[in-house]
């Protein structure tokens, strides 16, 4: 379980790295071609995209998951993928066809003021095409594919950035170039993936087994709601309470701390299908434990090195209308790995409580909007940041208790609740400790340089385990080595 985890993990690592790391580097067209009001305008299309895929096909995608990779007959196995696909097909077409009669009426309020309406229209198409490239993605995973995953994570990024920068900056297209761009690549790879699972996706459809992923997916709507809620209220409230230009600036911040979700993708891409696989295995808890561990590690030193660069990195890849951005990072970096750490605890999932999993993220959706309304008149969106985080952690603390119930993981919490504690202290302290710029990036470079040694010191990671990481390192180089040079 460790080997294919931690192989799998450095693909879909490599995979989020190019794909995602990409999307980043297009944050200087963005800036370019789009003001912070359009910027805006882009970040509520892509917040109702992601409330349409948690709810229009009702989230079958996870019921494949949970009864497609425990089945061993194949053709059970071709009868649960077909059948998601086909029900994922109707529901997105359905809902397009329904939106474009209505644009004339909701474009407006989509996208948060008026003069969007083709926009919104093309906004429509990408949805469409992208909550099929969610599932075929997704197939992927649950058949543990990861190298094709990568390819076609890899080709959507690349064409949608080739259409995207040609349309919006040398068409002067502006919002409706990216949009067109976005879509074209998701069809792109659309058409591939498709031929790609051309014998898990046939012409096959099992009511019995659709009501059988449906019993279990269906809670997770009400959950991926609340989930929906807590991720983007604060967008929502800033926009109500300031101006859809703090919600560009917020969504640059966003953007910029969404890079560590680098971290947490390659994690959570091999994770999931391998835990419903072993979780019987009764030396899986402590294989997740030791997982955990090295996951916060190097979680936190990707937390410090983004909010140590923040400033250079929006410097380097915006314009000065944009600079704002920086001051939400150190809220939201933490914000978005709480998000994504419930995989750790997949106590509840395991024992199909997926009801438990609504009243967790309610739980956290009233608390967001709460903190939200009481910290964004004060603080600006350095209140939007705090209350996400805030909301995240009180989620992922209620996952972790409830779902140890079910299926205990015998974490250190002291280890990891020190070495939290001296990596927040560092990103609070430490930009304030030298003014000239030069002798500040130096002192971040030693810290960077010096946090994993801190990190053994507590305990955190242990020395056995750098060293066994060592031996698979330099057995699988020479490996590599000895196979070339029987090919050459």
């Amino acid at each position: 379980m460790l080997k294919i985890f931690f192989k799998d993990s450095i693909i879909y690592t490599l995979s989020a790295f190019l794909s995602r790391g990409l999307s980043v580097f297009l944050v200087p067209l963005y800036t370019r071609v789009l003001s912070p009001a359009d910027y805006g305008s882009l970040d509520f299309l892509l917040i109702f995209a992601s409330i349409v895929n948690l709810t229009i096909a009702l989230e079958v995608s996870q019921g494949v998951a949970r009864f497609y990779t425990a089945e061993s007959n194949l053709e059970a196995k071709i009868a649960y993928a077909s059948t998601g696909f086909w029900f994922t097909l109707v529901c997105y077409s359905v809902f397009a066809l329904l939106m474009l009669f209505l644009s004339p009426y909701v474009a407006t309020f989509i996208m948060g003021g008026p003069g969007h309406d083709l926009a919104f229209q093309i906004g429509i198409a990408y949805i469409w095409s992208n909550g099929l490239f969610y599932l075929i993605q997704n197939q992927f995973r649950w058949e543990f594919r990861s190298k094709d995953f990568t390819v076609i994570s890899l080709l959507m990024v690349l064409v949608s950035a080739a259409i995207s920068v040609w349309l919006a900056y040398f068409q002067n297209l502006g919002l409706n170039g990216l949009l067109i761009g976005m879509t074209t690549g998701c069809l792109t790879v659309n058409v591939l993936g498709l031929y790609l699972l051309r014998n898990s996706f046939q012409c096959h459809f099992d009511m019995q087994r659709l009501k059988e992923m449906l019993s279990f997916s269906t809670p997770l709507i009400f959950s991926g709601i609340a989930v929906w809620i807590t991720w983007y209220v604060d967008r929502l409230m800033i926009n109500y309470f300031l101006s859809i230009e703090q919600v560009g600036l917020y969504g640059i911040g966003f953007r910029l701390a969404s890079i560590t979700v680098l971290v947490i993708v390659g994690f959570q891409g091999a994770l999931t299908p391998l835990i419903y696989k072993h979780y019987q295995n009764p030396d899986t808890p402590r294989k997740l434990e030791q997982m955990f561990r090295l996951f916060i590690a190097f979680a936190l030193l990707i937390f410090l090195a983004t909010v140590f660069f923040a400033i250079d990195i929006l410097t380097l890849m915006t314009t000065p209308s944009f600079y704002g951005g920086a001051d939400v990072v150190i809220f939201l970096v933490p914000a978005i790995l709480l998000s994504n750490m419930y995989i750790f605890s997949p106590g509840i999932s395991i024992a199909k409580k997926t009801h438990l999993i609504i009243w967790i993220n309610v739980l956290a959706a009233l608390l967001n909007i709460l903190l939200n309304y009481l910290l964004i008149p004060k603080m600006g969106i350095k209140g939007a940041g705090m209350a996400t985080m805030l909301s995240y952690l009180v989620l992922f603390s209620a996952y972790t208790v409830v779902g140890n119930r079910y299926y205990p993981i015998p974490h250190n919490w002291g280890k990891i609740f020190i070495a939290v504690a001296f990596a927040g202290t560092l990103a609070l302290i430490v930009p304030h400790l030298v003014q000239n710029d030069f002798l500040l990036r130096a002192l971040y470079i030693a810290v960077l340089c010096m946090f994993p040694f801190m990190l053994i010191a507590i305990g955190l990671v242990r020395r056995d385990e750098l060293s066994t990481a060592w031996q698979i390192v330099q057995k699988k180089f020479s490996s590599t080595l000895i196979n070339i040079n029987i090919k050459l």
